[in-house]
């Protein structure tokens, strides 16, 4: 008799494949319509096409989710980027998630397994507004989101505006930008420690790391540098400086030495005069006799 082994699985395992099966809808449906036509009459190798169909896409899924993992691993160890993330998004990216039914508050924090703050700049508002009915549904979009503050009075461009937000960063990942715009991508890259999100294939992706932002991870560092960020990394906390205590002022009343006593030479110095008048004194008595 054999006895079937059951394989419990965790919730977020569970989790993980059902984010994995609601990216392959359609492929589930077909394959579910082909179980249905066949329930009666099930012959081997039944749906086999559709089964690898849907296989297929899940292996497209686990990968695409595991790059992202290990991409923004990157960003975390060596520019300091910590969850929540705030992603800034441009009106070609919202455009581009209205175009292939994406829902962004829903997505984007599957994709980047964190909480997700999405914002957008009042430059990027004011140029979807000029812009006019054409990009209605991107302005809609990006109305939903809180409106991320940048110092730009006049208005400036959104490629301009989104530039100098990437160039405010300092060592330090503040951002996710997501955009489709090819200029603004090439501009991006060209400043290190800045992670970039596109939509391609119907689904939200992670650019790899430019290649400046690869070379700014190979720099050598200071071993002090090294140690802070091995600590940081080990205890999750940087080290706070140590404060010098205050000492008291005087003599330590706890203290077991002897104390010197000090000799004073306001004693000292009328004796010393007495002294030589009294030498200057006989000198002159000699000469006289």
């Amino acid at each position: 008799m054999v006895i079937p082994v059951v394989v419990m699985l965790d919730d977020r395992k569970l989790y993980k494949y059902a984010t994995y099966l609601s990216k392959c809808s359609r492929e589930a449906i077909d394959y579910g319509k082909c179980v249905g036509e066949k329930a009666g009459k099930v012959t081997h190798l039944a749906c086999q096409q559709e089964f690898l169909l849907l296989l297929d896409c899940v292996e497209k899924q686990v990968k695409r989710y595991k790059r992202a993992k290990r991409i923004i691993s990157i960003y975390r160890h060596n520019f300091n980027l910590e969850p929540p993330y705030q992603v800034l998004l441009d009106g070609t990216f919202a455009m581009a998630a209205l175009q292939n039914k994406i829902n962004l508050r829903e997505q984007m924090p599957k994709y980047l397994n964190a909480e997700v703050d999405i914002r957008v700049t009042s430059c990027v508002l004011k140029e979807l507004e000029e812009l006019g009915s054409a990009l209605y549904g991107a302005l809609h979009i990006c109305k939903q989101f809180d409106v991320e503050s940048c110092p730009h009075k006049p208005v400036r461009t959104a490629v301009e505006c989104i530039k100098h937000m990437a160039r405010r960063m300092k060592r330090r990942a503040t951002y996710f930008f997501a955009t489709q715009d090819n200029e603004l991508t090439e501009a991006l890259k060209q400043i290190p420690g800045v992670p970039i999100l596109f939509i391609k294939y119907n689904a939200i992706l992670i650019d790899k790391p430019s290649e400046i932002t690869i070379q700014e991870i190979e720099k050598p560092k200071d071993q002090l540098t090294e140690i802070n960020e091995l600590k940081k990394a080990i205890f999750g906390e940087d080290e706070k400086p140590r404060r010098k205590r205050k000492r008291p002022k005087g003599p330590n009343p706890l203290s077991v030495k002897k104390k010197k006593k000090k000799i004073q030479l306001t004693s000292i110095q009328p004796a010393a005069k007495t002294s030589r008048k009294r030498r200057r004194k006989k000198k002159t008595e000699r000469e006289e006799q």
